[in-house]
């Protein structure tokens, strides 16, 4: 099954990154002794944005909180409940969502999707006792003054440093890097990974430029990234590397964010090669998160793209962590088991980390695995680094 060929590679290279999104919709009736936990979550439902990636993370975490049911939590049974609202992406979004959600919906926990939303609604999840997971923000942002505030997916400072040290391992020819990202807070995040990975293995950056929100015309920035001769050029996927392939590029490619849209309208022997460096859902690595990704695709008819498959893991991420909590509303022991606890997810076991980088930690450090497009839908894991080297890795080059 394969779908939006076309229409994401071209949506998804305007929009240029996409995030870890997490949706939700209303959760089944009450069962007869079990307890709903309402879960509040904002995210862009809106335009293209909303219909080519919220609604597809819509679905997947209402086919998770299915799949997880009713668990037990302290001897009691509860189910989730999802509440959704529309965060538009925008920082006035976040607020109006986590407002809602906070004061009329009286949810339990909270997931904000998108850098800005997240931001916004953070002061007030604060406020009122609150535990807010995000998804794409920068771990400068998570901060010891903001102790309810944790990070579930999407940290590309984790996942970028053990992408180099492989890099530096297996590819030993790349000198002088370059990258196209889009022009807020997730590229700057992304810069300041690929700038902080750089700097520890010797290489130059020879390119960092932002594209702003709506950009529909890449050639400019890629002219100037070709005139700056990289070995290994970083984008959102093969859309904006085509161009660069028209130009004459012959150097590494690599993406944080892979469509297989982005290689059919490329053409995937163009793509023979592209290296991948965030979880994403193929490859085998994780048979039992492809085997529910595989569901998801035939019931919705729609290709699990990269923000759904780690949607989908947030869910038993929080599960986990109430079971081990053994509370569901005394915030200061979930913190504190979050804080400390290793969890049972699709991914295999996660725990939060990257103290090194904020003072804090609060993001939940994921497996790193290295993917090479070979084929047709076909993709070699050439490497995966585990968590507790993943944690490693980051604490020695941002020391």
């Amino acid at each position: 099954m394969r779908r939006w060929a076309s229409l994401v590679a071209i949506v998804l290279l305007g929009l240029v990154l996409l995030i870890g999104v997490a949706c939700g919709g209303g959760g089944e009736e009450e069962e007869e002794g079990v307890t709903e936990l309402k879960m509040g979550i904002g995210v862009p439902l809106s335009g293209l944005y909303g219909a080519v990636v919220g609604l597809p993370a819509k679905y997947a975490f209402e086919l998770a909180a299915e799949d997880i049911g009713v668990f037990t939590v302290g001897g009691e049974q509860y189910q989730w409940k999802l509440i959704i609202e529309d965060n538009l992406a925008t920082t006035a979004g976040g607020v109006a969502a986590a407002t809602k959600l906070i004061y009329e919906d009286a949810v339990d926990f909270m997931h904000q999707s998108t850098a800005s939303p997240a931001l916004a609604a953070q002061p007030l999840c604060q406020e009122t006792g609150t535990i807010l997971t995000a998804s794409g923000v920068n771990p400068v942002h998570f901060t010891p003054d903001k102790p309810l505030f944790f990070q579930t997916s999407g940290a590309w400072a984790v996942n970028v440093t053990p992408f180099f040290d492989w890099l530096s391992k297996e590819h030993p020819e790349v000198k002088r890097i370059a990258s196209a990202v889009p022009d807020d807070d997730n590229g700057y995040a992304l810069v300041d990974a690929f700038d902080a990975c750089a700097d520890y293995y010797g290489l130059e950056v020879v390119a960092a430029e932002l594209a702003p929100a709506g950009t529909t015309e890449y050639y400019p920035i890629a002219t100037k990234i070709m005139a700056r001769d990289p070995d290994l050029v970083f984008s959102a996927g093969a859309g904006f590397a085509e161009i660069m392939w028209e130009m004459g590029y012959e150097g590494l490619s690599a993406t944080w964010w892979w469509l297989p849209g982005y290689a059919d309208q490329a053409g995937w022997d163009n793509c023979r090669g592209f290296l991948i460096f965030m979880p994403h859902q193929f490859g085998g690595v994780w048979p039992e998160a492809e085997a529910l990704v595989a569901t998801f695709e035939e019931r919705y008819d729609v290709e699990c793209s990269a923000a759904v498959f780690w949607a989908l893991n947030i869910m038993y991420l929080w599960t986990d962590v109430l079971k081990q909590a053994g509370t569901v509303d005394d915030v200061d022991k979930i913190v504190e088991t979050m804080e400390t606890g290793t969890f049972d997810t699709l991914v295999g076991p996660l725990s939060y980390g990257g103290e090194v980088l904020n003072g804090i930690g609060h993001l939940a450090v994921w497996p790193s695995p290295i993917y090479e497009v070979v084929g047709e839908y076909e993709y070699s894991v050439v490497d995966v680094y585990t968590v507790e080297e993943t944690k490693a890795i980051l604490a020695e080059v941002y020391k």
